[in-house]
């Protein structure tokens, strides 16, 4: 998230954003930028203005203040169906319709490129697939989403997601709720797609150990404001995190590749 990148390099861009719901005001004058193929993470405690952040980059959260671009254009300026073509965005608790199969969500995600009722095409058919495959899903196709396990329902959601074919992709806590395996199973996925198929990332995670694992930089929001940005060595700092989360956290160096770790210790008497 650095200023030395021209327009042309941004893919997700908020300029003194300030946005809130009817007359509670929840973020103030945020500015970010995500470089294209970049993956970002959105973090802070409980009421920083995370969601919210990722509501305002979406379009769907009207802005007070501040524009919000999308590959370099004013995101009010893209039509529904046109911005849903370029940008997927993935919010927490989605409700998955259990009546339907894997194969049938995913589907939902041509409808951006789908006229009406239209019949989906074979080139539509093979998005399809292609997303399940990617997403590790291909076997659960016929299966009805009643019957999945809630990591796998996860793994659904993105795969309709990644059906729109975006150049970004926003995932707003996309492992809540999950066990370990399930939550590093589905950012491996999500990393892949970042790197191998060059998909822009912006998700964000109350998993401090995920964020800093996976996201090449952090953004970490305190009271609807930005505390600091950048690599995962700048943003989680012991002191910063502290004062931040309200609660004494160390960080530790462990290997391999001297990871990030991030822990809380019982306050002093």
């Amino acid at each position: 998230m650095t200023d030395t990148m021209t327009s042309t390099q941004i893919a997700v861009e908020a300029d003194d954003v300030t946005a809130g719901y009817g007359a509670v005001e929840v973020l103030r004058g945020v500015s970010c930028r995500i470089p294209e193929s970049g993956f970002a993470g959105i973090i802070g405690p409980n009421g920083a203005g995370k969601t919210t952040l990722l509501r305002a980059l979406s379009g769907v959260l009207p802005l007070s203040r501040g524009i919000v671009r999308v590959l370099g254009r004013d995101v009010r300026a893209f039509e529904r169906r046109e911005l849903s073509r370029q940008l997927a965005f993935v919010p927490q608790g989605f409700g998955v319709p259990v009546a339907f199969t894997t194969a049938e969500l995913v589907a939902m995600g041509r409808t951006p490129y789908v006229a009406g009722w239209s019949r989906l095409s074979s080139h539509d058919r093979e998005v399809v697939r292609r997303s399940m495959e990617m997403t590790g899903i291909l076997d659960l196709q016929d299966r009805s989403l009643d019957e999945l396990s809630s990591g796998e329902r996860q793994r659904v959601v993105v795969a309709m997601a990644l059906a729109q074919e975006p150049r970004v992709l926003l995932l707003d806590e996309p492992t809540a709720h999950l066990d370990i395996q399930h939550a590093w199973h589905l950012m491996e996925i999500i990393r892949e797609l970042n790197r191998v198929h060059k998909v822009t990332v912006v998700l964000t995670s109350h998993d401090l150990n995920l964020a800093g694992e996976f996201c090449e930089s952090l953004l970490l929001l305190n009271n609807g404001a930005v505390v600091t940005s950048g690599t995962a060595q700048e943003v989680l700092v012991p002191e910063v995190l502290s004062r931040v989360y309200e609660h004494p956290l160390d960080v530790f160096r462990m290997p391999p590749g001297d990871r990030l770790i991030v822990a809380p210790r019982r306050r002093e008497n």
